[in-house]
């Protein structure tokens, strides 16, 4: 059985490392961009960078830890869903939502997921791609093949309707020039940007999806 002396050591390291992808995070957030310095990171923690040998190896890993740790926290929402007894096309309305909700609070995913496949090792490509994204590609064409079966929705293409959602939830959040340039609003969505662009997008998406939808 660990000490007490044990116990309180392992949660400072849980809590040093788990402020260290925080950083990391809020400040991929901040500066709009993936490239940012362990140094930076490092110092938004409050520690010294060389936390990040200690905890990470380099920050290639820990930007592969903060990857897994963002999509992961997805993959167990889903596995909740899939719990609610409730009908297909609510089941795709909560996971839609879902997604613009994950997006807005890290609009650097996808540029994230490409800045760690480009030129990587092929074991961490086949991680990223099948332990992370086709668990939430598989859960979406799961719902739409019980919907399909219900006869809520049309036969539609799971693939293109995966690509319609990730566009539409990365659109936004991705786009600070055009939100600041072309509609002179604030550089980065707030909460009630957010919340008018979910209930708009997935109520798109649905009318897509759903037989005779009502609104």
């Amino acid at each position: 059985m660990a000490s007490a002396s044990e116990k309180t050591e392992s949660r400072t390291r849980g809590s040093i490392r788990e402020g260290l992808l925080d950083a990391a995070s809020a400040l991929m957030r901040e500066q709009d961009k993936i490239d940012v310095g362990i140094v930076d990171i490092a110092a938004r923690a409050g520690v010294n960078h060389g936390m990040i040998r200690y905890y990470f190896g380099d920050k290639e890993g820990m930007l592969a830890a903060l990857l897994d740790r963002d999509v992961l926290r997805a993959i167990r929402q889903l596995d909740a869903l899939f719990r609610l007894n409730v009908t297909a096309t609510e089941r795709m309305r909560i996971h839609l939502e879902g997604i613009l909700d994950t997006y807005y609070r890290i609009p650097y995913l996808n540029r994230l997921i490409q800045y760690m496949v480009r030129d990587a090792e092929p074991d961490r490509v086949r991680h990223i791609g099948d332990e992370l994204l086709k668990k939430i590609a598989g859960a979406q064409a799961r719902i739409i093949e019980e919907g399909i079966a219900a006869g809520e929705f049309r036969d539609v293409d799971p693939k293109l309707f995966y690509f319609n959602t990730i566009g539409a939830a990365d659109g936004l959040y991705s786009n600070r020039l055009t939100l600041q340039v072309v509609f002179e609003g604030k550089p980065h969505a707030d909460d009630d940007l957010h919340a008018r662009y979910r209930k708009h997008t997935v109520e798109t998406l649905l009318a897509g999806l759903v037989k005779n939808y009502q609104t």
